[in-house]
C-alpha cells in the first residue's frame, strides 16, 4: 500500500509552496522596482519576460500543489445531446469575427454538413471559440486560419489549422500542461492564459473524445484537432 499523507505531510507541502511562491513573488517585485529605472528597450523586454516567467512559475506551482492535494477541477457537469459541429464552427467564427477582423486574418471553413455529435453544445461553443481565438492570438496579421469539420472513425472532429508562430518539439509535449513556459508568443501582444488549452483538453477527454495539437516547428504554424464521438443513429 502507498503512502497516504497526514497532516505532517501537508504541512511540509504547504511550508515548501509557500517558500516558492515568495521567491516568485520577490522576482515580480524586483521587475516592478527595476522597469521603471530602465531606458534600454532590450533590458526592458528581458525584465518583463523574467517577470512573466515568474508569474507562470508560480501558477503552475499552485496547480501543481492542487494535484497533489487531489482538487478535481476543470470539467463543469455536462449537458448531453446531438450537437450539429459545422453550426458549432460557424458559431465560433462569428464570436471570434472582432478579432480576426482587427488583424486581417480571413478564416477559411470546410464544413461537413451533418456532422452530428454527442456533446455538450454550451461547452462545444467555447472549445471551438477557444480554438479559434489562440490560431487568431499566434498568427500574423493577414494570415489565414483554415476551420475543418468532418468525421473520421465514429468521431466528429474539428481542425483548426494556423499558419502562426508554431511549436518546437518541446513545447509541443507541455502545450497541455497548464501554466508552462513555452517558446511560443503571441503576434500582436495578446495576453497569454497558458491554462487554456490544458482545461479544453479536460473538456474533450470529458465528452470521451481527445483534443491533440501538432506543429512542423517554430515558424511553421499549428493544428489543433478536436475529436467527439459522432451521435449514433
Amino acid at each position: 500500500m502507498g503512502h497516504v499523507p497526514d497532516a505532517a505531510d501537508h504541512h511540509e507541502r504547504l511550508h515548501k509552496f509557500a517558500h516558492d511562491i515568495r521567491n516568485r513573488l520577490a522576482g515580480i517585485q524586483e521587475v516592478l522596482r527595476s522597469l521603471p529605472l530602465t531606458t534600454d528597450p532590450a533590458e526592458s523586454r528581458m525584465l518583463a519576460e523574467f517577470g512573466e516567467k515568474q508569474f507562470f512559475k508560480a501558477m503552475g506551482e499552485v496547480e501543481t500543489l492542487l494535484d497533489d492535494m487531489g482538487v478535481v477541477r476543470g470539467v463543469p457537469a455536462l449537458s448531453l445531446g446531438p450537437v450539429d459541429l459545422a453550426a458549432v464552427a460557424r458559431t465560433a467564427v462569428t464570436a471570434m469575427a472582432h478579432r480576426t477582423d482587427r488583424k486581417q486574418q480571413q478564416v477559411l471553413l470546410d464544413l461537413a454538413e451533418g456532422t452530428v455529435v454527442h456533446g455538450d453544445e454550451r461547452l462545444l461553443g467555447e472549445l471551438a471559440t477557444a480554438l479559434l481565438s489562440n490560431a487568431s492570438k499566434f498568427s500574423p496579421a493577414g494570415a489565414p486560419i483554415h476551420i475543418t469539420v468532418d468525421g473520421h472513425a465514429g468521431q466528429g472532429r474539428l481542425i483548426v489549422r494556423d499558419h502562426g508562430v508554431g511549436l518546437s518539439p518541446a513545447d509541443l509535449e507541455r502545450v497541455f500542461v497548464r501554466y508552462a513556459w513555452l517558446g511560443s508568443r503571441t503576434t500582436d501582444g495578446e495576453a497569454q492564459g497558458r491554462s487554456t488549452l490544458a482545461r479544453l483538453k479536460q473538456w474533450a477527454i470529458a465528452h470521451g473524445g481527445d483534443l491533440r495539437a501538432d506543429s512542423p516547428g517554430e515558424g511553421q504554424g499549428c493544428t489543433l484537432t478536436l475529436c467527439v464521438p459522432l451521435l449514433q443513429a
